[in-house]
């Protein structure tokens, strides 16, 4: 899929080497771009590129800069450390005249409905937010991801479980992500990210929770939720990824092919085969799910 627009794009920064693996992305293409960084979350480097800094609650300064940079279309990218904190966000303007919209949004309830309010909320006002697949899509994981392919068709029914298991926590609007070891479902992943369930999986290993052969055993497995708008949260992995898995003792993560994206691919890549891990994609409907 390719953006149907040619003209400059914004960017809505948070943190992390995506953001400015998109806009290299764009440089290559030629096509221009404007970055919303995010205070707080957003890197510095980004001063280096045409910018302005946002605060959560000035929707009113962003929407005026969306006018005065021509953008009609909107790319959200990069990770949020934490949700903010409404009670201490200064709301603009324009915050405070959208905030009757902004509170229906809130309300909705669950991820996905709360993400398509938001998407509804700026093409209401002439701008459409666009996915990562539709301006850079050499970032999105394609049939070519195969670090460790014979030590990964070792572990195929613990993939095809996975697989399974994260079809229906996402059918849910729970997580991305999925552990499976020796036929077992370790952990699923809930609002407190891929991360952080990977640690849980190191301490279950750790304090000898579930069954485990010497060396390394169990599979992550990403993907995006079930009918998930791939403009918001797609899934990721990367380097941290990698090393939380080869932390936990996994042999390897297994990335839905066209629904995850891989950040610092050549690092992640080297960092997967130094530590012995499996990096693969699989397409989803080749299992039972």
């Amino acid at each position: 899929m390719v953006s149907c627009g040619d003209g400059p794009v914004g960017i809505i920064a948070g943190g992390q080497d995506l953001p400015f693996e998109v806009i290299n992305a764009l440089h290559a293409s030629g096509r221009p771009y404007f970055i919303f960084g995010i205070v707080g979350e957003a890197d510095a480097r980004i001063e280096s590129h045409p910018h302005h800094w946002i605060k959560w609650g000035e929707i009113g300064l962003l929407f005026k800069l969306i006018e005065q940079n021509a953008l009609s279309e909107l790319l959200c990218i990069g990770s949020i450390r934490s949700r903010p904190d409404f009670s201490n966000i200064r709301l603009d303007l324009g915050a405070m005249k959208a905030l009757p919209a902004i509170l229906r949004i809130m309300a909705a309830g669950g991820d996905e409905g709360v993400l398509q309010g938001v998407a509804g909320f700026f093409e209401k006002r002439g701008v459409r937010l666009v996915s990562v697949p539709e301006v850079a899509p050499g970032l999105v994981v394609g049939p070519d991801l195969s670090v460790g392919n014979k030590a990964a068709e070792a572990n195929e029914s613990d993939i095809a479980l996975a697989a399974r298991a994260a079809g229906l926590i996402g059918a849910l609007d729970a997580g991305q992500g999925v552990v499976v070891a020796a036929g077992r479902i370790l952990a699923m992943e809930g609002p407190e990210g891929t991360d952080q369930m990977l640690a849980r999986v190191l301490q279950i290993r750790q304090e000898k929770r579930a069954r485990w052969n010497e060396g390394k055993q169990g599979v992550l497995l990403k993907r995006a939720r079930p009918g998930q708008d791939l403009r918001f949260d797609m899934p990721t992995v990367g380097p941290r990824t990698i090393e939380n898995a080869h932390k936990a003792g996994l042999a390897g993560i297994v990335c839905a092919e066209g629904e995850v994206l891989c950040a610092n691919r050549a690092q992640s890549l080297e960092m997967a085969r130094a530590a012995g891990l499996f990096l693969v994609s699989r397409k989803l409907e080749d299992f039972s799910l």
